[in-house]
Protein backbone atom coordinates (compact mmCIF):
# COMPACT_ATOMS: atom_id res chain seq x y z
CA UNK A 1 0.00 0.00 0.00
CA UNK A 2 0.98 3.68 -0.74
CA UNK A 3 0.43 6.65 2.12
CA UNK A 4 -2.24 8.71 1.57
CA UNK A 5 -2.34 12.96 1.49
CA UNK A 6 -3.33 14.76 4.51
CA UNK A 7 -7.56 15.15 4.62
CA UNK A 8 -7.94 17.76 7.16
CA UNK A 9 -11.01 19.63 8.69
CA UNK A 10 -12.03 21.88 11.46
CA UNK A 11 -13.90 20.13 14.40
CA UNK A 12 -16.54 22.17 16.14
CA UNK A 13 -17.74 22.51 19.78
CA UNK A 14 -21.41 22.24 20.59
CA UNK A 15 -23.83 24.00 23.00
CA UNK A 16 -26.83 22.09 24.83
CA UNK A 17 -29.50 24.26 24.70
CA UNK A 18 -31.54 21.95 26.87
CA UNK A 19 -31.07 18.60 28.74
CA UNK A 20 -33.15 16.92 31.10
CA UNK A 21 -32.87 13.76 32.37
CA UNK A 22 -35.77 10.88 31.24
CA UNK A 23 -34.85 7.81 33.32
CA UNK A 24 -31.63 6.04 34.05
CA UNK A 25 -31.39 3.19 32.20
CA UNK A 26 -29.65 -0.84 33.44
CA UNK A 27 -26.52 -0.29 31.80
CA UNK A 28 -26.40 3.37 34.18
CA UNK A 29 -27.20 5.56 31.49
CA UNK A 30 -29.46 8.01 31.89
CA UNK A 31 -32.07 8.46 29.15
CA UNK A 32 -31.86 12.03 27.77
CA UNK A 33 -34.02 15.11 26.10
CA UNK A 34 -30.91 17.34 24.37
CA UNK A 35 -31.16 19.61 21.65
CA UNK A 36 -27.94 20.76 20.55
CA UNK A 37 -26.21 23.16 18.45
CA UNK A 38 -22.70 23.32 16.52
CA UNK A 39 -20.58 26.43 17.24
CA UNK A 40 -18.14 28.26 15.19
CA UNK A 41 -15.35 27.43 18.10
CA UNK A 42 -13.05 24.91 16.17
CA UNK A 43 -10.43 22.68 16.54
CA UNK A 44 -8.16 21.64 13.75
CA UNK A 45 -7.30 18.08 12.49
CA UNK A 46 -5.34 16.60 9.90
CA UNK A 47 -5.25 13.00 9.16
CA UNK A 48 -3.42 10.55 6.73
CA UNK A 49 -3.13 7.07 6.00
CA UNK A 50 0.65 5.72 6.15
CA UNK A 51 2.59 2.06 6.07
CA UNK A 52 3.20 2.57 9.73
CA UNK A 53 0.81 0.80 11.87
CA UNK A 54 -1.01 2.30 15.40
CA UNK A 55 -1.61 5.82 15.50
CA UNK A 56 0.99 8.53 15.72
CA UNK A 57 -0.72 11.68 17.20
CA UNK A 58 1.09 15.26 17.98
CA UNK A 59 -0.92 17.95 19.76
CA UNK A 60 -0.49 21.83 20.55
CA UNK A 61 -2.69 24.83 20.80
CA UNK A 62 -3.62 26.59 17.64
CA UNK A 63 -2.48 30.06 20.00
CA UNK A 64 0.54 28.11 21.58
CA UNK A 65 0.48 27.25 24.76
CA UNK A 66 1.96 29.98 26.85
CA UNK A 67 -0.99 31.94 25.55
CA UNK A 68 -3.96 29.43 26.39
CA UNK A 69 -1.85 29.42 29.48
CA UNK A 70 -2.22 32.86 30.41
CA UNK A 71 -5.60 33.42 29.53
CA UNK A 72 -6.56 30.85 31.92
CA UNK A 73 -4.22 32.12 34.55
CA UNK A 74 -2.55 28.56 34.89
CA UNK A 75 0.89 27.06 34.60
CA UNK A 76 1.57 25.68 30.99
CA UNK A 77 1.70 22.33 32.24
CA UNK A 78 -1.65 22.34 34.28
CA UNK A 79 -3.45 19.87 33.63
CA UNK A 80 -6.04 21.71 31.96
CA UNK A 81 -3.56 22.34 28.89
CA UNK A 82 -2.88 18.34 28.95
CA UNK A 83 -4.34 16.37 25.41
CA UNK A 84 -3.44 12.68 25.92
CA UNK A 85 -1.82 11.45 22.80
CA UNK A 86 -2.49 7.52 23.65
CA UNK A 87 -6.08 6.00 23.83
CA UNK A 88 -7.24 7.85 26.24
CA UNK A 89 -7.69 10.58 23.17
CA UNK A 90 -10.86 9.61 21.02
CA UNK A 91 -9.04 10.42 18.07
CA UNK A 92 -6.94 7.52 18.71
CA UNK A 93 -9.22 5.11 19.69
CA UNK A 94 -11.73 5.91 16.71
CA UNK A 95 -8.87 5.34 14.07
CA UNK A 96 -8.29 2.02 16.05
CA UNK A 97 -11.65 1.29 16.29
CA UNK A 98 -11.58 2.00 11.91
CA UNK A 99 -8.34 -0.30 11.21
CA UNK A 100 -10.16 -2.92 12.76
CA UNK A 101 -13.47 -2.74 11.09
CA UNK A 102 -12.14 -2.29 8.11
CA UNK A 103 -9.26 -4.56 8.22
CA UNK A 104 -6.93 -2.05 7.10
CA UNK A 105 -3.39 -3.11 6.94
CA UNK A 106 -0.77 0.24 7.60
CA UNK A 107 -1.54 3.12 10.47
CA UNK A 108 -2.42 6.43 10.50
CA UNK A 109 -0.50 9.83 11.18
CA UNK A 110 -2.78 12.51 12.82
CA UNK A 111 -2.05 16.29 13.76
CA UNK A 112 -4.05 17.61 16.32
CA UNK A 113 -4.20 21.64 17.09
CA UNK A 114 -6.68 22.14 19.47
CA UNK A 115 -8.65 25.26 20.77
CA UNK A 116 -11.36 23.47 22.17
CA UNK A 117 -10.66 22.91 25.69
CA UNK A 118 -11.67 19.67 27.87
CA UNK A 119 -13.45 19.14 30.52
CA UNK A 120 -15.96 21.82 29.32
CA UNK A 121 -19.26 20.32 27.97
CA UNK A 122 -18.77 21.23 24.81
CA UNK A 123 -18.38 18.13 23.18
CA UNK A 124 -14.40 18.60 22.05
CA UNK A 125 -12.86 14.95 22.07
CA UNK A 126 -16.07 14.06 20.33
CA UNK A 127 -15.84 16.32 17.86
CA UNK A 128 -12.49 15.34 17.35
CA UNK A 129 -13.32 11.71 17.53
CA UNK A 130 -15.78 12.25 14.28
CA UNK A 131 -13.89 14.12 12.60
CA UNK A 132 -11.37 11.11 12.51
CA UNK A 133 -13.54 8.91 11.46
CA UNK A 134 -14.29 10.82 8.35
CA UNK A 135 -10.82 11.86 7.62
CA UNK A 136 -9.96 8.26 8.32
CA UNK A 137 -12.75 6.73 6.00
CA UNK A 138 -11.68 9.26 3.31
CA UNK A 139 -7.83 8.57 3.37
CA UNK A 140 -8.60 4.68 3.76
CA UNK A 141 -10.95 4.75 0.12
CA UNK A 142 -7.62 6.49 -1.37
CA UNK A 143 -5.33 3.56 -0.50
CA UNK A 144 -7.60 0.37 -0.58
CA UNK A 145 -9.76 0.92 -3.42
CA UNK A 146 -12.06 -2.42 -2.31
CA UNK A 147 -14.03 -0.45 0.44
CA UNK A 148 -17.71 -0.27 -0.66
CA UNK A 149 -19.41 3.27 0.25
CA UNK A 150 -22.52 1.71 0.75
CA UNK A 151 -21.33 0.82 4.27
CA UNK A 152 -20.00 3.97 4.78
CA UNK A 153 -23.01 5.66 6.80
CA UNK A 154 -23.69 2.47 8.92
CA UNK A 155 -20.31 1.74 9.70
CA UNK A 156 -18.94 5.73 10.58
CA UNK A 157 -22.72 5.73 12.59
CA UNK A 158 -22.01 2.40 14.39
CA UNK A 159 -18.45 3.06 15.48
CA UNK A 160 -19.12 6.81 16.40
CA UNK A 161 -22.25 5.14 18.90
CA UNK A 162 -19.35 2.88 19.72
CA UNK A 163 -16.88 5.41 21.26
CA UNK A 164 -19.27 8.28 23.04
CA UNK A 165 -22.92 9.70 23.41
CA UNK A 166 -22.06 12.82 21.72
CA UNK A 167 -19.83 11.83 18.70
CA UNK A 168 -22.97 10.57 16.46
CA UNK A 169 -24.14 14.43 16.20
CA UNK A 170 -20.61 15.52 14.72
CA UNK A 171 -20.97 13.27 11.99
CA UNK A 172 -24.07 15.40 11.21
CA UNK A 173 -26.99 14.33 9.18
CA UNK A 174 -25.15 11.12 6.95
CA UNK A 175 -28.59 9.56 5.48
CA UNK A 176 -30.01 13.25 3.99
CA UNK A 177 -26.15 14.35 2.70
CA UNK A 178 -26.99 17.74 3.86
CA UNK A 179 -25.05 20.05 6.63
CA UNK A 180 -27.25 21.08 9.65
CA UNK A 181 -26.85 23.17 13.03
CA UNK A 182 -28.53 21.23 15.00
CA UNK A 183 -30.35 18.00 16.48
CA UNK A 184 -32.36 16.70 18.66
CA UNK A 185 -31.15 13.60 20.59
CA UNK A 186 -32.66 11.26 22.93
CA UNK A 187 -31.43 7.87 24.02
CA UNK A 188 -28.26 8.89 25.87
CA UNK A 189 -27.53 11.22 22.77
CA UNK A 190 -26.99 9.09 20.07
CA UNK A 191 -30.63 9.08 18.58
CA UNK A 192 -30.74 12.29 16.49
CA UNK A 193 -33.32 14.09 14.40
CA UNK A 194 -31.58 16.75 12.69
CA UNK A 195 -33.01 20.28 11.80
CA UNK A 196 -31.61 23.27 10.34
CA UNK A 197 -32.38 26.81 12.70
CA UNK A 198 -34.62 29.52 11.32
CA UNK A 199 -31.68 31.89 12.12
CA UNK A 200 -28.23 32.18 13.25
CA UNK A 201 -27.78 31.97 16.57
CA UNK A 202 -25.11 34.78 18.66
CA UNK A 203 -24.00 33.49 22.04
CA UNK A 204 -20.37 34.08 24.55
CA UNK A 205 -19.39 31.72 25.92
CA UNK A 206 -16.81 31.40 28.80
CA UNK A 207 -14.78 28.35 30.20
CA UNK A 208 -14.13 29.54 33.57
CA UNK A 209 -10.35 27.80 34.22
CA UNK A 210 -11.70 24.44 35.75
CA UNK A 211 -12.46 20.65 34.34
CA UNK A 212 -15.22 18.90 35.56
CA UNK A 213 -15.65 14.66 35.15
CA UNK A 214 -19.27 13.84 33.44
CA UNK A 215 -19.16 11.06 35.28
CA UNK A 216 -19.14 12.41 38.76
CA UNK A 217 -21.65 15.17 37.84
CA UNK A 218 -24.27 12.06 36.38
CA UNK A 219 -23.50 10.77 39.78
CA UNK A 220 -24.93 13.31 41.58
CA UNK A 221 -28.53 13.46 39.38
CA UNK A 222 -31.83 12.92 40.39
CA UNK A 223 -34.40 11.98 37.66
CA UNK A 224 -36.87 14.31 38.10
CA UNK A 225 -40.61 13.21 38.89
CA UNK A 226 -42.37 15.40 35.82
CA UNK A 227 -39.05 16.20 33.27
CA UNK A 228 -39.51 19.22 31.32
CA UNK A 229 -40.05 18.83 27.49
CA UNK A 230 -37.79 20.71 24.63
CA UNK A 231 -41.09 20.79 22.24
CA UNK A 232 -41.23 24.61 23.03
CA UNK A 233 -37.32 25.42 22.29
CA UNK A 234 -37.77 23.30 19.13
CA UNK A 235 -40.76 25.05 17.39
CA UNK A 236 -38.74 28.39 18.30
CA UNK A 237 -35.51 27.21 16.42
CA UNK A 238 -37.17 26.07 13.83
CA UNK A 239 -39.38 29.25 13.13
CA UNK A 240 -42.53 27.60 14.26
CA UNK A 241 -43.14 29.87 17.10
CA UNK A 242 -41.86 33.26 17.78
CA UNK A 243 -38.20 33.28 19.47
CA UNK A 244 -39.36 34.71 22.37
CA UNK A 245 -41.30 31.78 23.41
CA UNK A 246 -38.61 29.62 24.50
CA UNK A 247 -36.78 28.84 27.93
CA UNK A 248 -33.04 27.32 28.08
CA UNK A 249 -32.79 23.96 30.89
CA UNK A 250 -29.97 21.93 31.87
CA UNK A 251 -30.29 19.63 34.93
CA UNK A 252 -27.14 18.84 34.91
CA UNK A 253 -26.24 22.81 35.93
CA UNK A 254 -26.95 22.37 40.19
CA UNK A 255 -25.16 19.02 40.47
CA UNK A 256 -22.18 20.50 38.36
CA UNK A 257 -22.14 23.67 40.97
CA UNK A 258 -22.03 21.61 44.04
CA UNK A 259 -19.01 20.65 42.43
CA UNK A 260 -17.27 23.65 40.95
CA UNK A 261 -17.19 27.09 42.83
CA UNK A 262 -16.18 28.53 39.18
CA UNK A 263 -19.36 28.01 37.60
CA UNK A 264 -21.32 30.41 39.85
CA UNK A 265 -18.93 33.38 39.04
CA UNK A 266 -19.54 32.61 35.20
CA UNK A 267 -23.49 32.71 35.34
CA UNK A 268 -23.38 35.91 36.84
CA UNK A 269 -21.04 37.35 34.98
CA UNK A 270 -22.96 36.79 31.74
CA UNK A 271 -25.91 37.88 33.06
CA UNK A 272 -24.58 41.20 34.09
CA UNK A 273 -23.20 41.66 30.47
CA UNK A 274 -26.54 42.21 29.56
CA UNK A 275 -27.12 38.84 27.91
CA UNK A 276 -29.55 36.45 28.19
CA UNK A 277 -30.59 32.46 28.73
CA UNK A 278 -27.48 32.65 30.88
CA UNK A 279 -26.91 28.40 31.13
CA UNK A 280 -24.15 25.84 31.74
CA UNK A 281 -23.86 24.07 28.91
CA UNK A 282 -23.30 19.69 28.73
CA UNK A 283 -21.89 18.88 32.51
CA UNK A 284 -19.76 21.99 32.57
CA UNK A 285 -17.84 23.72 33.35
CA UNK A 286 -18.07 25.79 30.38
CA UNK A 287 -21.26 28.38 30.86
CA UNK A 288 -22.97 30.76 28.02
CA UNK A 289 -25.66 33.48 26.99
CA UNK A 290 -27.43 34.18 24.34
CA UNK A 291 -27.14 37.75 22.11
CA UNK A 292 -29.36 39.57 19.73
CA UNK A 293 -26.58 40.02 17.14
CA UNK A 294 -22.88 39.06 16.53
CA UNK A 295 -21.78 42.38 17.64
CA UNK A 296 -23.39 42.33 20.77
CA UNK A 297 -21.40 38.95 21.66
CA UNK A 298 -17.78 40.57 20.90
CA UNK A 299 -18.49 43.31 22.76
CA UNK A 300 -19.70 41.59 25.58
CA UNK A 301 -17.42 39.14 25.09
CA UNK A 302 -14.69 41.74 25.36
CA UNK A 303 -15.74 43.03 28.01
CA UNK A 304 -15.84 39.81 29.87
CA UNK A 305 -12.50 39.31 29.56
CA UNK A 306 -11.41 42.49 31.25
CA UNK A 307 -14.44 41.97 34.26
CA UNK A 308 -14.16 38.40 34.91
CA UNK A 309 -12.61 37.42 38.19
CA UNK A 310 -10.02 34.71 37.33
CA UNK A 311 -8.73 32.67 34.09
CA UNK A 312 -10.87 31.65 31.47
CA UNK A 313 -11.28 31.06 28.11
CA UNK A 314 -14.16 33.93 26.21
CA UNK A 315 -15.30 33.85 23.22
CA UNK A 316 -18.18 35.42 20.66
CA UNK A 317 -19.72 32.26 18.67
CA UNK A 318 -22.07 32.12 16.71
CA UNK A 319 -24.16 28.30 15.52
CA UNK A 320 -22.17 26.47 12.86
CA UNK A 321 -22.13 23.60 10.88
CA UNK A 322 -21.66 19.95 11.20
CA UNK A 323 -20.13 18.29 9.59
CA UNK A 324 -17.49 21.03 8.77
CA UNK A 325 -15.88 20.36 5.08
CA UNK A 326 -13.17 18.59 4.50
CA UNK A 327 -9.59 19.63 2.53
CA UNK A 328 -7.29 17.59 0.90
CA UNK A 329 -3.61 18.42 0.53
Amino acid sequence: MTESRWYSTSPPAKLNLFLELLARRDDGFHELDTVMVAIDWRDELRVRHTTVPGVQLSVDWTDGRTSVAAELQVDEDNELLLVPTDDKNLVVRALNRLTETLRLEGGWEVQLSKNIPSGAGMGGASSDAASALKLGWAAACETQSDLSATLKNETLLSLAAEIGSDVPFFLGDLEADRVVQCAHATGRGEKLKFFTLANPLHAVVIYPAASISTAQVYSRCQVPDSPQSSNDLLRALQGITAESEFSLHNALQAPARGLSSRIDPALECLSKAGLTHCHMTGSGSACFALADSSQQAAIAAETLRSTFPGGALIRAVMSYVVPSEIHIA
